[in-house]
């Protein structure tokens, strides 16, 4: 997985990074096939802002948070993006098991 960092109007420390690094491992479990992730952090006045956009082989995912406090935006798009990954991986596991059980189905009543 490459993870590109990206700071707008803002230094991306080693602190925001490994916090971001953390999150985005916990996103192998729900999808093994990520390719390459883009985390920008950006600041105007007072609103920090996090956007993460994350690429697998089969779909693309993006989240995006704005608070006070960019520790705060980091982790609400991560959970905002830990939702999206585990209704993705919901909807892969359904679709495969309905077409099992068709399969099935087809073969009984043959």
């Amino acid at each position: 997985m490459k993870v590109i960092y990206t700071g707008r109007h803002v230094e991306v420390s080693d602190a925001l990074r490994a916090s971001a690094q953390e999150g985005l491992d916990k996103m192998q479990a729900y999808l093994d096939d990520i390719i390459d992730v883009h985390v920008i952090f950006s600041v105007e006045k007072f609103r920090h802002m996090a956007e993460i956009t994350l690429k697998t082989r089969t779909a693309d995912f993006v989240a995006s948070a704005e608070s006070p406090d960019m520790y705060q935006s980091l982790a609400q798009a991560l959970d905002k993006l830990e939702t999206q990954a585990h209704k993705h991986a919901g909807k892969r596991q359904t679709g495969l098991s309905v077409k099992v059980h068709e399969a099935l189905a087809t073969e009984r009543e043959a």
